[in-house]
């Protein structure tokens, strides 16, 4: 039965033509076709992003997005050269600013390196003045006054006073003091000093030298025996000369003159006055002879005043005076008022 039938669609299909299978078949291609259109349709709208819109509007929406970009860009470009034109200007005005602290501060370094040099030839001058005022001083208490003891201290203090500067130029005058210092400090005595102690000496000696006067005791030495005590008070033989002088105002006179004598001495003396010196140790001498009876300390006091009467007041002073014609001289060649 079954062979029946194939044999007669086999028999029919050539007659009829493709037949309800093919239009079928058709058909299900078409609508696929159209399923796999319409899918691809809706995925191409659905995922715009995936690719850039080349449409018109998109295009021209993007090309004046680019252009605001762009004058966004040169708004900025042109605000920051101008911050950077500012920036210059502010730094070349800072940089003025700066050369003139610089220059400032150099000039300040000069008015404060002048200032201290100022100030260090002010403090040199004031040192050079106290030398100067003390070698003067020096000189003029050992020629004047003689005072030894007062020129040394004079030097030794203007030595002191020089030693703080160290500049070369003082070394000469520097040994120059010190050779002067030590010229003083080799000095004998003041021979005024050895007089003034030999006339205090001397009027220490006076209340115990035997006087001349009438009605006095012989002095030590003379005849000790008992006639001629007896004797002596019963007559006084005297000599009848210049150095006798019997009335006690006549005495008086005397010894009121030898105190005069040596007043004068020691006046002379001070002044260095040789002549009117030797002058006055003569008369004390005959005033002594006159009112004092001759013994051993009368003739010891003498003797030393002979001995001083051969002595000269002036001291042999060294060459004083070439520091500070020196300290003059260079004063002078500095230019130093």
């Amino acid at each position: 039965m079954d062979t029946e039938q194939d044999e007669t669609v086999i028999s029919r299909s050539p007659g009829r033509g493709p037949g309800l299978f093919g239009w079928l078949l058709g058909a299900l291609v078409l609508v696929a076709v159209g399923a796999g259109g319409a899918w691809w349709w809706s995925q191409r709208g659905a995922t715009p992003a995936d690719g850039p819109d080349l449409s018109p509007e998109a295009l021209d929406a993007r090309l004046l997005e680019a252009e605001q970009a762009v004058a966004s860009l040169r708004r900025n470009q042109q605000g920051i050269e101008q911050r950077v034109v500012d920036t210059q200007a502010r730094t070349g005005l800072l940089r003025e600013e700066v050369l003139g602290v610089g220059q400032r501060a150099a000039i300040l370094e000069e008015n404060l390196r002048e200032l201290s040099t100022q100030a260090a030839e002010g403090a040199q001058a004031l040192r050079l003045d106290e030398v100067e005022l003390l070698l003067g001083l020096a000189q003029a208490r050992l020629v004047v006054a003689g005072d030894k003891e007062g020129a040394i201290r004079a030097t030794a203090l203007a030595q002191q006073a020089l030693a703080p500067l160290t500049d070369p130029q003082f070394i000469s005058l520097r040994q120059t003091i010190a050779q002067e210092l030590a010229a003083l400090r080799a000095l004998p005595d003041d021979p005024r000093a050895l007089a003034a102690g030999e006339l205090d000496a001397l009027e220490t000696t006076l209340p115990r030298l035997t006087s001349r006067a009438p009605g006095t005791p012989p002095a030590a030495g003379e005849g000790s025996s008992g006639w001629r005590r007896v004797l002596d008070a019963v007559v006084q033989v005297r000599p009848s000369s210049s150095q006798d002088l019997i009335s006690p105002a006549d005495r008086a006179t005397g010894e009121a003159t030898l105190a005069l004598e040596l007043a004068l001495a020691r006046t002379a003396m001070e002044r260095r006055d040789d002549p009117s010196f030797q002058a006055s140790l003569v008369r004390i001498d005959q005033w002594l002879q006159r009112l004092y009876a001759d013994d051993a300390l009368l003739r010891e006091r003498r003797e030393r005043l002979s001995a001083l009467s051969g002595q000269s007041l002036a001291p042999a002073l060294p060459d004083q005076g070439a520091a500070l014609q020196q300290l003059r001289d260079l004063r002078r060649g500095r230019g130093a008022p």
